[in-house]
This record gives C-alpha cells, structure tokens and sequence, in this order.
C-alpha cells in the first residue's frame, strides 16, 4: 500500500497504519489469472462468455468456495495473492446486487441462532435439508448451470439419495424436473439486473468517515467511528474507533475490502484479537448494516449499523438505552448524522445536563417524571422529528430471552486444539404490555436488555435421567455467557457418551417487588467439522 497518499490524516495515523500489513487487491489482475489458467478447462473467454463462470453470480464468499473447490477437486495451481484478485474480479463483475443479498445477510455475517422460515416446502425438502436456504439464495444460475449443480451433488455425493426425505422419492428426476425450473425462474441468472445495479453506482464515491452504532452482548451499546482511507490498490486501510456506554474505549486497525460496489469485508484486529467484519452497504442512502466478530470464535459479536459521517440529512443512527424508568436519572446516547438545532424529548423527561452535542452525538444526562402508563415518545432535533424514538416505562410487563432457541457446541481448550468450543450469550429483553394490555400483540413495547440473573435446567424427562445439567457446561449468572464442556467421550456419562445435553436457559429480573422469569432452549452439542464462509 502506498501510505504517501494518507499524509493528510496526520503523523499518528500513519504510524498505526505503518504496523498494518503490506495486502495488494487488484481486479484486473484477477482477470488476468482467469484468462491465462481457468482456460484449461473453461471454454471461450470472459468477453464473450467463459463456460460455467460466466453463467453464475455470487458474493465474494460464494466465489472463495469455488476457487477453493476448482484447487481442490481439480488441481488448479494459483497462489494466495492471485485467488484474492480472482475473488475481486469475480464479485465485482459478477456479484450480486444489495437487494438480492439482503435477505441472507445473517449467514454472510455468522450470525449465531438464526433459524431459518422456509419459503418453499419443495426446497425444504430437497436441498435445505443439508445445507442453508440462504446458500442458494446467494447465487444466481442460468437453468443450465443449475441442473449441472444437480449432476454435480448425485456424483460427489451419492449417499445422499438414501438418506431421510430422498430415499422416499424419485431425487435425481424430482430435482432436475421441478427443483431445477423453480430455481431457474426464482434465482436465475439475470445478469442485466446486475449489470445495471453496477451502472447506477458507477461514479459513487465511499465516504471515509462513517458514524456507527453497534451493540455487543455482555458489553452492551456503543458509538463508532469508522474510517476507510483508500490505498493505491483496491483495499482501504480501516481505522474503528468506539466507546461502550460504560466508558470502556477500543481501537480496530485493519484491511478493508469493497467488492461489487457494496460489500465491504474487513479484517482487524483489537487487543490482540483478530476480527472479521461483513458490511453491506447502501449506496443509495450513505449506510449500511452488518456485524464484526472474532475470527476464531464467530458467535462472539457486535451487530452494526452505520450512515455516512458528513450527510447533511438529519438521521438517527440509534438511540440508547432504548427506555428510561420512570423516577429515575439516565445518561442518553443519541448517533447520528447532521444533529443541528435545539432538542425537544418527550414531555416526561427533563434534561439535567448535556454532556456532548456534536453532528454525530448528542450525550444527555436526563430524569424520567413518574408516570402512569409506558410512554413511547418522539425525539425533535431542529425541525426533524424522530417518531416512538425514545420510550419512558413504569414497569417491566414481561421478559423475551434471545435466541429463544440456541446452539451451543463443546469444543477443545483455547490455543491447543484446532476444534474450539462454540459459546452462547443469552440476554433478557423487556416489554411493556402496550396500549392494549396484553401479551405479544403488535403494540408491545420494547424496552431493551435489562440486567437478568442466569441459570440452567434440564430441558425435559430425558434430560434429567441423562443428568445433562452435570456435564454440559456452565452459565455465568451475571453476564448470561454459556461455556460448553470440553469435547470427547466421557467415562462418568453412561454409555461414555459426551458431554451434549438439552437444556433451558432461565432468565430472572427483580422489577421492585416483582420478580420476572422467561426460558429459553439450547442444544449443547458436538463439534462442527466443516464450517464453511457460506453453510
């Protein structure tokens, strides 16, 4: 990277970015590895059409999985250096458009716990039962290349066809008859859309500065800034600055990169953690969504979202605590973009000081008035006004645990084994009953995380005859963090069976006098041993 360039962010940025490492992303160069080794066993060329290439898109992940499969499978010989610019090249001319992604971020971003609602019975049945609908819905074939697909999983995978849900039915004729029209008509090529999607951002220019909010379980919420500094190849030198609610302050340093226009992949590191970061942005309104999570351990992270920093429209970003209890002081956090002018909340609050107002974040040490019934209030900032922004509560009505349903996997110890646990972090939600009174109708009142105690109980009968509470791990009863047991067979289980259980997660919350309490379900389980950037 040529770091002449960045001299205008002054001497300490430089020297951070001078302990970066040296990373080169040239797309064009990318083209080049296609056109001089994909050759041997494509036909034609990228201009025209390269066969099988050139009737697929997918996200810079999606691409990843088939160079690593044409190395694996079929000898293709390219160094680390060329794979990273085949990838850009790829994406950025035969990627997918940020409408087409949106629906399967969560799997993009390692989400943990996300249960899929299938779409089509059909799919269920034929494909998802393997893998994530969301691998599908990543990519886009011509009909052809979809019923080569097809071909491809009965000869690498020949078992398949005799296991559940195949074994019953004609798979290989059902799956080229009706499985390949359906997906041909619902994730076809249409290689015009993106083509145009692609004209439309032609001349967008990515800000350098962007405010962000995120939230990280056990930590909490916090305030960003992110910046992207271009270097003379394809990559940006990404600097993340933020501050938690309690104070406490990080820096990431890293590499971005920004594929197709709008998905920008980063990689950092923060305390001597190494980070990932997916982001998708929105070029049309100067934000974005997405998550960073560490690279070894991907169910530990922060959800994010962010607007360009210098926007002269006047946008919330986020506004946290999302409620303030009535009788009580609170420090409010307002992010986001062009925040000029004076600031009127809701009648029931009373501002005691204003810490900070800047364009980006407006800091309010504030006191909720008792009231009577939850209140969710608006927030005016100048003449913008921000509708149900900012609640203020009496009481907490009842609890929601999330997940609701969670995957926990045991694992090795950390630094001597290459199969490590996969953790769980639970947080109790409080709602207001709302207008009406009642329980999950539509008027519910989010009020946030509250601070629950934690605790474990066997699930069901089988799980208290299996004694599953004594060997699955542990909860921390103030953080809601759950630490899987350690991996292999284990001699005091009976049949020496590991240490996998059926577990509730309990929830408690003192709300005054009243104590409030919601479970949630978690399967501890074995390793998982092929996790691939797209399940």
């Amino acid at each position: 990277m040529n770091y002449k360039r960045l001299s205008k962010f002054g001497m300490k940025s430089l020297v951070l970015l001078a302990a970066l490492p040296l990373f080169a992303v040239d797309a064009q160069k990318g083209k080049e590895v296609i056109e001089s080794k994909c050759i041997a066993c494509h036909t034609g060329d990228l201009k025209e059409g390269l066969s099988r290439i050139s009737d697929q898109r997918k996200t810079p992940e999606g691409w990843y999985m088939t160079v690593k499969r044409m190395q694996r499978e079929h000898g293709l010989s390219i160094t680390r250096d060329e794979e990273t610019n085949v990838i850009k090249y790829l994406a950025d001319y035969q990627g997918l458009t940020p409408d087409e992604i949106k629906p399967y971020t969560y799997v993009l971003d390692k989400t943990p716990n996300i249960q899929e609602e299938s779409k089509d019975e059909l799919l269920t049945e034929m494909c998802v039962r393997c893998h994530s609908e969301a691998r599908i819905g990543l990519q886009r074939r011509t009909a052809n290349e979809w019923n080569s697909l097809v071909n491809y999983h009965v000869a690498q995978f020949p078992s398949f066809e005799v296991q559940a849900q195949a074994r019953d039915r004609d798979w290989f004729g059902v799956a080229q008859n009706e499985v390949v029209p359906y997906l041909a008509e619902n994730f076809g090529k249409d290689k015009e859309k993106f083509d145009k999607y692609i004209k439309s951002v032609k001349n967008y220019e990515l800000p350098k500065k962007w405010i962000t909010y995120g939230h990280t379980p056990i930590l909490g919420d916090f305030t960003a800034t992110l910046t992207l500094i271009k270097s003379t190849d394809e990559s940006y030198a990404m600097l993340m600055d933020y501050k938690y609610a309690s104070g406490e302050e990080y820096k990431g340093r890293g590499i971005a990169v920004v594929y197709g226009g709008s998905e920008i992949r980063a990689s950092f590191e923060v305390n001597g953690v190494k980070y990932r970061q997916t982001l998708h942005l929105n070029p049309k309104t100067n934000s974005f969504e997405g998550r960073m999570f560490e690279a070894l351990h991907p169910e530990n992270g922060s959800t994010l979202v962010g607007k360009a920093k210098d926007s002269k429209e006047t946008a919330l970003v986020a506004v946290y605590p999302k409620a303030v209890k009535a009788g009580e002081k609170s420090t409010i956090s307002i992010v986001g973009t062009n925040l000029v002018g004076d600031i009127k909340l809701p009648s029931s609050l009373k501002v005691l000081k204003t810490i900070k107002h800047t364009n980006n974040e407006i800091i309010l040490e504030v006191v909720a008035n008792k009231i009577s019934k939850t209140i969710d209030g608006n927030i005016s900032i100048g003449t913008k006004t921000f509708k149900n922004s900012l609640v203020v509560y009496d009481k907490v009505d009842y609890l929601k645990v999330t997940p609701d349903y969670a995957i926990s996997r045991i694992g090795g110890e950390e630094g001597k084994d290459k199969i490590l646990k996969e953790y769980a972090t639970f947080e109790a939600i409080g709602y207001s009953f709302g207008k009406d009174g009642k329980k999950d109708t539509d008027d519910d009142i989010n009020l946030g995380v509250v601070p629950a105690t934690w605790s474990l109980e066997a699930y069901d009968e089988q799980a208290q005859e299996d004694k599953d509470l004594e060997y699955v791990g542990q909860i921390d009863v103030n953080t809601g963090k759950f630490t899987p047991s350690i991996a292999g067979p284990n001699e005091e289980r009976k049949l020496m069976t590991n240490n996998a259980g059926n577990i509730s997660v309990v929830a408690t919350y003192k709300d005054g006098q009243k104590e409030l309490s919601e479970k949630s379900h978690m399967i501890v389980t074995v390793p998982k041993f092929v996790n691939p950037p797209i399940n």
